[in-house]
């Protein structure tokens, strides 16, 4: 189960490890942690009128946060609120305008009937024209290109006061721009079709899930079902077990879109894709993948690679191990997925 001895002791491994002077993993989640936030949608593109700047009208966009909790079973409480840019990326200026998007409490993330909803929405308004105004009045460009935003996020266990020790922080960027040229568009969140994954012999192996799902998601190749460990069956492994993941991605996931030049001019770019491959347990042969060109020209790779624990008393009598990947693309947008695997001893 979740909270039994595995990883309980997984987690006291991980400590132990770190005491004698090595890092935790920052891909393995053993505490409170904020994964992923994205916002829906993740870019707001606006007709404008230089000659009457504040008849605008802006789309609300929906914040949500996917936080993870695995060592404990507890409700949480959660806070936003947006302000312009600030060097410590919170809104804690009190000479700067803050939009207050509300509190909320939910469930246990992993424990929870079904997977709680920590959102908040960023609406149209005076209080974001505050804040908006605010930033442009910090921009050296003038708001050439965009007009930045910062959502703050506040999280802590239910049963504690605000500002605590056991509170932490994220932040979700997001951008107003003007529709120049008349052309562009605002960002899309990304998305995907499925993970593929293939078990391999080791780790010298050569890549073997890019070639097996070059077609898509294919009924021979095994796929991870998506969800908590709480709502969907998982894959089992053996202890040790290696599984090559490969995301795999609709056709026009990686958008064409265009940008204003300082000349005058427009410049067309596609999007490039990252990855970041989080777990509960075991490990990565690479936490982020995907990316830019190198400087040789070849595409980034996709795939990663998962090796379950193969420590019997961290394994048990069966081990539920979540996974979390995060998509995000260059300009903001971002989507999560979540995925089970099951250790068992042979």
């Amino acid at each position: 189960m979740r909270r039994g001895a595995g990883l309980l002791a997984a987690a006291g491994l991980a400590a132990a490890t770190a005491a004698c002077g090595s890092f935790e993993d920052p891909s393995i989640v053993l505490d409170l942690r904020v994964l992923a936030m994205t916002a829906e949608p993740p870019e707001v593109v606006a007709p404008f009128d230089p000659a009457d700047p504040l008849d605008v009208e802006l789309a609300d966009s929906e914040i949500c946060a996917l936080i993870a909790d695995p060592a404990e079973d507890r409700a949480l409480t959660i806070a936003m609120r947006a302000c312009g840019p600030t060097s410590s990326d919170r809104c804690d200026d009190p000479l700067r305008p803050v939009l207050d998007l509300g509190e909320q409490t939910i469930e246990d993330p992993e424990e929870a009937a079904s997977a709680p909803r920590a959102c908040a929405t960023l609406e149209d308004g005076l209080g974001l024209l505050a804040v908006l105004q605010d930033s442009l009045s910090q921009d050296d460009l003038l708001g050439f290109g965009g007009i930045a935003a910062r959502v703050e996020l506040r999280v802590r266990p239910a049963d504690s006061e605000p500002g605590g020790a056991d509170e932490i922080f994220a932040f979700k960027r997001m951008r107003y721009a003007p529709q120049q040229p008349p052309e562009r568009v605002a960002n899309a969140n990304p998305t995907l079709d499925g993970l593929c994954a293939v078990t391999i012999a080791d780790s010298d192996a050569d890549p073997v899930a890019p070639e097996a799902c070059a077609d898509g998601l294919d009924p021979e190749v095994p796929a991870l079902p998506l969800g908590r460990c709480a709502d969907v069956t998982p894959l089992v492994l053996g202890p040790g077990e290696l599984l090559e993941i490969f995301p795999v991605e609709p056709a026009g996931v990686r958008e064409d879109y265009v940008l204003p030049t300082f000349d005058g001019g427009v410049q067309a770019i596609t999007e490039n894709l990252t990855y970041a491959w989080l777990a509960t347990a075991g490990s990565w042969s690479a936490g982020s993948t995907g990316g830019p060109r190198d400087i040789a020209g070849n595409e980034a790779r996709l795939e990663t690679r998962f090796t379950a624990p193969d420590d019997p008393e961290i394994i048990g009598d069966g081990l539920d191990i979540a996974l979390w990947i995060v998509q995000r693309d260059e300009r903001g947008g971002a989507a999560w997925f979540e995925s089970c695997v099951r250790v068992e001893l042979e």
